[in-house]
């Protein structure tokens, strides 16, 4: 037996025993196909090989984008003390504390806010309707914001 004919005999017995192996596991053959062609949409939730993305992501991208192109730019600043510029006038005294306190803290974290603050302050302590406690706390919120500017 010379070689070639040696070697297309090995080839059929190779291939024999691939189509009696192929019978046995058709069934396992089939599901692999379904798998591969539904896997990639029901299994994997990101991006496919070829980098491509769904429908359904291009559509939020597309709305999302839409969206922001859309947004109005916000051409005026105003500053964070304001807000709670507006709570002092509530008369919770809780709601009122917590806003003096707050806005102490943003006039001695910031300095280019301290001079409105302490004229909010000023301007709360002339008030004559102010009872005397949201006074005394006033007071000393405006004397923690003088000893920072030190």
């Amino acid at each position: 037996m010379d070689f070639f004919t040696f070697i297309n005999y090995i080839t059929n017995k190779v291939n024999q025993g691939m189509e009696k192996m192929d019978s046995k596991l058709g069934f396992l053959k089939k599901i692999k196909t379904l798998v591969s062609r539904t896997g990639k949409s029901i299994l994997w939730r990101g991006r496919t090989k070829d980098n491509e993305i769904s429908e359904k992501i291009a559509q939020k991208i597309q709305k999302s984008s839409y969206d922001f192109s859309m947004r109005v730019v916000k051409d005026s600043f105003a500053p964070p003390y304001l807000k709670l510029a507006e709570q002092l006038q509530i008369e919770d005294n809780q709601i009122f504390r917590a806003a003096a306190y707050n806005m102490a803290n943003i006039a001695v974290a910031r300095p280019k806010y301290r001079r409105e603050i302490v004229t909010i302050f000023e301007k709360l302590l002339k008030d004559p309707h102010l009872d005397y406690e949201k006074q005394e706390y006033l007071r000393k919120k405006v004397n923690f914001i003088n000893a920072a500017r030190k």
